[in-house]
């Protein structure tokens, strides 16, 4: 069979994975146009130039490296120094390279070429494209493949907030372009007390607000970074048109609370999945299934949020539950508590401008109109426009694909696991889809392959891709209906399996039964796939599950999230010595998320929280006195490890040296013992310090731990037990 030709639209990872792909064939020769210099996609970002990409290079993936992820490309292989469970995005784009340089030509490459047209002739499609000189280049393929991303371009705010005045005299800016505090604010050296107005009710509306008010809390409680008084009390306030829930990266793994697996690895375990073949699902939501999520959620997260004290983030007992929405952060719940968010419900439908160089928002909530002063910065999280990505195909052509360009979730009705329509069999869609994850992408690649080379017109359609259902559900979402999930085609399990089953695919379980574990790509290969990679990326994740599930790995990572915000404390000193009086102590302590920050030990910590508390304690020999202390706590991923470290007497922001880290019990112990549980020592000159930890999850969360330390020495002899417990809601008002 004579080698068939094939344009590839984008250099992201769904033009990547599909030019791999089709190579691996030997039956077809890619060319891939890519308006930008380099490959990557969103993922084309340089660690030094945090401002030149679509993402900061040091934001985390939302989902693992097992996830974010192809079939036979290990991570351990890509020559980075250590690779973190959740990578950054610049170690995203060194794999994309290392994907590249393995699997694809330099010579399949036309950058800096901007597809301006195509047009189906009876043979071909014929592709015009502009160079960076702006010259035109025409050139025939037998298929179109268009890998250029559903997140194409994000929304205007004016999209979604009817009335904006013109010229507004405060920065606006899309959740993707926020990277610091100082781009945030046109007038910097006058921001105190002004609010940053978060406008959106999806995962990266939560992302977002929980990035900015990182950085608020860092300005407070770092040493020596002189902002404290410039950013001093500005907050966020967020409006969202529905409740979310947040899930941190790290997840119980059953409901004795005492392990954890990072979240897709939770998500996604076949064992879940009732026996039989696999049958994946999308579209709409009964009420039973919805209720059945929220339930799990609030499970899974230790409640209905009521404790948070916004009634934003609360859904009445009285009235029907919304579909469910979640953002994927550690630390936006606990913000929310100590109130640097500020959440309502609500839609905004004014903004303009104040006397005073600030903005006023009008925002319209269920029963009445709310209004926003002093704000200063606007971050609007309102989503992308997929039309950009198909904006060169000729109308005919949209038209069989039954294009909406109002639809910004379901613009196209497809099929073949939303990469083809029978209508325009010689054209593929990679990733074009709300959500799209890597491994989903390799296989709709694999998929189209398939069906190219047996030059195949159609495909059976599931009943969820039927078109009559995906018009009916483009209908809903016009109709914002509580039951259309966030994303609509989000049985990714689902959807591998079937895939897998209808490929005919090689199975490479390694160490797993078939239906245990996560899913990974590299359970799934193709003839052709580097075998060896892929058994060392499946030994990876049977580690990685085995030590999460039986060893307590990454306990220490959600002890050290669920540790964050308010808490209220009371201390009891039982002292065996007259001359060391015993005492209560009753009082308040805060963890402070900050970036972390180096020290003589030379150490290096990937989280850090400044600890306060204050209190008064009452002497058994009724003398009593204002008691104040600070320490510093640390999470390492590298050892996972969390450490707790003296601060300096006379900086009580600056680290002095290690107090002691914290070993956590195996989930086999924990479990008898009904609660993680942590031990550790400390020498303090003549004095021993032995410390037990009790932290009780509740899902995700702590409501209370407790804390007994041990001390003996020629001086001392006391028990110290100290009760944390979260303070009570309390609503804040703007």
């Amino acid at each position: 069979m004579a080698v068939k030709t094939v344009c590839i639209v984008g250099a992201g990872p769904s033009g990547l994975a599909s030019a791999k792909v089709l190579l691996q064939s030997k039956s077809f020769h890619v060319t891939i146009f890519e308006k930008k210099d380099r490959i990557g996609g969103i993922w084309a970002i340089d660690q030094m130039s945090p401002h030149d990409g679509y993402l900061h290079p040091d934001i985390l993936t939302n989902l693992s490296r097992f996830t974010v992820a192809f079939s036979d490309l290990d991570w351990n292989a890509i020559g980075l120094d250590s690779v973190p469970m959740f990578p950054k995005a610049w170690q995203v784009n060194q794999y994309l390279e290392a994907y590249r340089t393995k699997n694809i030509p330099s010579d399949c490459f036309r950058f800096r070429h901007h597809i301006t047209k195509t047009e189906k002739t009876a043979t071909s499609w014929r592709v015009t494209a502009l160079d960076k000189e702006g010259r035109e280049h025409i050139q025939d393929f037998n298929y179109l493949l268009i890998g250029s991303g559903f997140f194409s371009q994000p929304r205007p705010i004016k999209d979604n907030v009817p009335n904006v005045a013109t010229g507004l005299k405060v920065k606006t800016m899309h959740s993707s372009e926020f990277r610091t505090l100082d781009d945030l604010f046109a007038n910097r050296a006058d921001v105190a007390e002004q609010k940053i107005l978060m406008i959106g009710g999806g995962n990266s509306a939560g992302e977002a607000a929980a990035a900015v008010s990182q950085q608020l809390s860092d300005t407070s409680w770092s040493p020596g970074n002189g902002r404290k008084e410039q950013y001093k009390d500005c907050k966020i306030v967020h409006i969202t048109p529905r409740p979310l829930y947040a899930l941190p990266p790290y997840n119980p793994t059953d409901t004795s609370n005492v392990s954890f697996l990072p979240l897709d690895l939770k998500l996604y375990e076949l064992s879940k999945r009732p026996p039989g073949p696999i049958v994946a699902n999308a579209g709409q939501l009964t009420q039973a299934v919805k209720d059945m999520i929220h339930n799990a959620l609030q499970a899974q997260i230790g409640g209905d949020q009521s404790d948070l004290g916004s009634s934003a983030l609360v859904i009445p007992p009285s009235e029907p539950r919304s579909a469910v929405y979640v953002a994927l952060s550690e630390t936006y719940p606990e913000f929310v508590r100590s109130g640097l968010i500020e959440v309502h419900s609500g839609r905004v439908f004014e903004i303009l401008d104040a006397e005073d160089g600030t903005c006023v928002a009008q925002v319209q909530g269920a029963d009445s109109t709310l209004t926003i002063e002093n704000v200063g910065a606007v971050i609007y999280a309102t989503g992308y426009s997929p039309i950009t990505a198909v904006d060169f195909l000729p109308l005919d052509v949209l038209e069989r694909l039954q294009i909406c360009p109002s639809s910004m979730r379901l613009p196209l009705i497809l099929s073949g696991w939303q990469t083809m329509s029978e209508a325009v069999p010689e054209m593929a869609f990679i990733g074009f889809y709300e959500g799209p994850y890597w491994p989903m992408i390799e296989m709709q690649a694999r998929f189209t392959a398939q069906r190219w080379l047996a030059e195949q017109h159609d495909c059976p359609i599931p009943r969820y891709e039927e078109p009559a259902a995906l018009l009916k559900l483009r209908e809903a979402m016009r109709d914002c209906s509580q039951f259309v999930p966030q994303y609509w085609f989000g049985d990714y399990l689902g959807y591998i399996e079937e895939l897998a089953t209808h490929l005919q695919l090689a199975r490479n379980d390694g160490a797993f039964a078939e239906r245990e574990g996560p899913i990974s790509p590299a359970r799934y290969l193709s003839a052709g796939d580097d075998e060896a990679q892929a058994k060392a990326i499946v030994q990876d994740l049977h580690n990685t599950w085995l030590s999460c599930t039986t060893q307590g790995k990454y306990v220490a990572r959600a002890t050290f999230r669920a540790l964050q915000g308010k808490w209220r404390l009371n201390r009891n000193i039982d002292s065996r010595l007259s001359s060391f009086p015993s005492g209560v102590l009753e009082g308040e302590a805060s963890f402070h998320p900050r970036s972390p920050t180096p020290d003589k030990s030379g150490e290096a910590f990937d989280l850090e929280y400044l600890y306060q508390e204050t209190g008064v304690l009452r002497l058994q020999n009724g003398a009593s006195m204002t008691a104040r202390r600070s320490y510093v706590y640390r999470y390492s991923e590298a050892k996972d490890q969390l450490s707790i470290w003296f601060v300096k007497p006379e900086s009580d922001l600056e680290v002095d040296y290690l107090f002691h880290n914290l070993q956590f019990a195996y989930p086999s112990e924990a479990k008898a013992q009904g609660a993680c549980s942590a031990s550790a020592d400390h020498l303090c000159v003549e004095d021993m310090y032995w410390t037990k930890y009790s932290f009780p999850f509740t899902g995700i969360s702590l409501r209370s731990f407790t804390t007994t330390h041990t001390v003996q020495g020629p001086s001392k002899d006391y028990t110290m037990v100290t009760q944390f417990s979260r303070p009570t809601s309390a609503t804040v008002s703007i």
